[in-house]
């Protein structure tokens, strides 16, 4: 459980700085608009498969 946390934590790390970059970046955001979508895709689908895979296997948040 500790190592899939330590994944999800650099996957949403990754999906942050993928929104920052493109939406901050003007370069970047002139070269790829869909960059900050991804990042806020990415995010999202990994803290709800997180919150779904708690609720299948009965883990708590709170451990």
């Amino acid at each position: 459980m500790r190592v899939l946390n330590i994944i999800e934590s650099i996957i949403i790390v990754v999906g942050l700085v993928m929104f920052g970059l493109g939406s901050k970046v003007e370069t970047i955001h002139q070269a790829a608009p869909w960059l900050q979508y991804a990042g806020l895709i990415l995010v999202f689908i990994t803290g709800l498969s997180d919150a779904v895979y708690r609720i299948v296997t009965k883990k708590s948040f709170l451990k």
